[in-house]
C-alpha cells in the first residue's frame, strides 16, 4: 500500500513526488513514456517557478542543464517597448529559464527517486480502483504487458490537459474560456537572444527565448480561426509573421532552423474540480490556460507545492484529508484566477483599449513601474495590486500623463 500514487511524471507529478517523499510518504509515480522524451511546451520557467525549484533543492540542477539564466524581459508593442527586470521573488530570485523538456523532466523524476519515490516508466494508467465512491488505487499495464493494481491512500492525476484520471473521477469543469489562439514554434541556431523577447501586435503574438545547446525557441501565435490556413503551410505563415517584426526578422535572416515546427490550437482554458474522495489533480490535469503567458511549468511547481503541504497534513494526521484537500482546492483557485483572467484577455490578440495603452506607455518610461508590470508574469507581483486605482494613478503621474477619468 502506497500513501500516494501519481499518474504522470513530468513537472507537476515529479515535483509533487519529490516533496511528498521528502516528508516520508511512500510514493509511486507512473508515466507512459520512458525518459528522456520531449513534449510540447512553452519552455519558460518564471522567477516564481525558479523560486519553487530552489525550495525543492533543484536550482543548481536547473543551471547545469545549459539553458542560460535570463534576468531581463522585453515586451514590444510596436509603438513602444517595456523592457527591464521583473520584481524579484520574496527569496530574491530574479532569474528565469527556458530548458528543453527532454533535458529537464528527467532531472525532476530522478530527484524524486533519489529521495525515495518509486518511478515506473513505460507504464500506462488504465482505470481508477474504487471502493464505493472512494478511490483506492489505480490499475496499470506496462508496455511489456504486465498488469497490476496499485493501492494508495490518495491518487493524484498529473496526466495533463486530457487527464484520464480527471475523467474517471468525474471532476467537474468550470470557468471555461474557449480557445482563442493557435501557436507554432521551432528552434533556431545562430539567432542571438539574451533575454525573453515578446512581441504584441493586433492579431499576432511572438516570443523568443534562448534554450539549451545554444538554440533559440521562437513561437508565433495567431487567432484560432487562422489555424486551418496556417497549418496548410506553416513555414510561410510563420516567416511572414516574423517579417512583421523587423528587429527580430533581421536576426532571423542568418539563422538556421533546427528540427520541425510544433503547433497546436488546443488552447482553451478551464478549471477542473481539484479533488474528491481519494483523488486530486495537479498541473494541466486540473487547470489549463492559453500558453501566451507561458505559465504552465511555473503553475505546475506552485500548485504541486500547495498540494504537497495539504497532503502531508491530511495523511500525516494533522487534519482530516478531505478538509486538507478542500484547502488545496481553494488555495489553488485563489492563486491561479487573477492571471488566468489576464491571460484570457491577452489571448484575444486585440489592441488594448486607449486607457490600457496609455498605462502601458507610462510603464515603459518608468523603471520601477516596468519591474512591477513584468513581475505580474514573473509571478512576483499580484495583478490586482498592480492594477489597483492608486497604483495606476501613481504610474500615470510619474510619466506626466493625465489620470484615467
Amino acid at each position: 500500500m502506497y500513501d500516494v500514487a501519481i499518474v504522470g511524471a513530468r513537472c507537476a507529478g515529479s515535483a509533487l513526488a519529490l516533496s511528498l517523499a521528502r516528508h516520508g510518504l511512500k510514493v509511486i509515480i507512473i508515466d507512459r513514456t520512458r525518459f528522456p522524451s520531449d513534449t510540447m511546451s512553452g519552455h519558460y520557467i518564471h522567477p516564481a517557478g525558479v523560486s519553487a525549484l530552489r525550495r525543492l533543492g533543484l536550482r543548481e540542477d536547473l543551471e547545469r542543464l545549459g539553458s542560460p539564466a535570463l534576468r531581463r524581459m522585453s515586451i514590444d508593442f510596436g509603438s513602444f517597448t517595456i523592457s527591464g527586470a521583473p520584481t524579484p521573488a520574496r527569496d530574491g530570485t530574479v532569474d528565469s529559464f527556458a530548458p528543453r523538456r527532454w533535458a529537464f523532466d528527467p532531472v525532476l523524476a530522478e530527484a524524486a527517486v533519489a529521495v525515495g519515490a518509486e518511478l515506473r516508466e513505460a507504464t500506462n494508467f488504465t482505470r481508477l480502483v474504487f471502493d464505493g465512491r472512494q478511490v483506492k488505487g489505480i490499475a496499470t499495464v506496462s508496455t511489456s504487458g504486465r498488469v497490476e493494481d496499485v493501492r494508495a491512500r490518495l491518487v493524484v492525476g498529473a496526466d495533463g490537459k486530457r487527464s484520464r484520471v480527471a475523467a474517471q473521477a468525474g471532476a467537474r469543469v468550470y470557468d471555461t474560456v474557449p480557445a482563442r489562439t493557435c501557436t507554432y514554434y521551432a528552434y533556431w541556431k545562430d539567432l542571438p537572444i539574451d533575454r525573453a523577447e515578446l512581441y504584441v501586435r493586433d492579431g499576432r503574438f511572438a516570443v523568443a527565448l534562448p534554450t539549451n545547446e545554444g538554440l533559440t525557441f521562437l513561437a508565433v501565435a495567431w487567432p484560432v480561426d487562422r489555424f486551418g490556413a496556417v497549418r496548410k503551410d506553416v513555414e510561410t505563415a510563420y516567416l511572414a509573421a516574423v517579417c512583421e517584426l523587423p528587429s527580430l526578422a533581421d536576426r532571423l535572416v542568418s539563422a538556421k532552423r533546427v528540427g520541425r515546427f510544433t503547433g497546436t490550437a488546443d488552447t482553451e482554458g478551464f478549471f477542473r474540480e481539484a479533488a474528491g474522495p481519494g483523488w486530486a489533480l495537479v498541473g494541466d490535469a486540473g487547470y489549463h490556460k492559453d500558453p501566451i503567458t507561458a505559465q504552465g511549468m511555473t503553475d505546475a511547481f506552485l500548485h504541486a507545492e500547495l498540494l504537497s503541504e495539504c497532503v502531508v497534513d491530511g495523511l500525516g494526521g494533522a487534519r482530516n484529508i478531505d478538509a486538507a484537500l478542500m484547502t488545496y482546492s481553494q488555495r489553488r483557485d485563489a492563486l491561479a484566477k487573477p492571471l488566468y483572467d489576464m491571460t484570457a484577455e491577452l489571448a484575444r490578440l486585440s489592441s488594448p483599449s486607449p486607457e490600457v495603452a496609455a498605462l502601458l506607455a507610462a510603464v515603459a518610461v518608468s523603471p520601477g513601474a516596468t519591474s512591477e508590470f513584468l513581475g505580474i508574469m514573473a509571478g512576483t507581483v499580484h495583478p490586482q495590486e498592480f492594477f489597483a486605482a492608486p497604483n495606476v494613478e501613481r504610474i500615470l503621474e510619474l510619466a506626466g500623463r493625465p489620470k484615467a477619468a
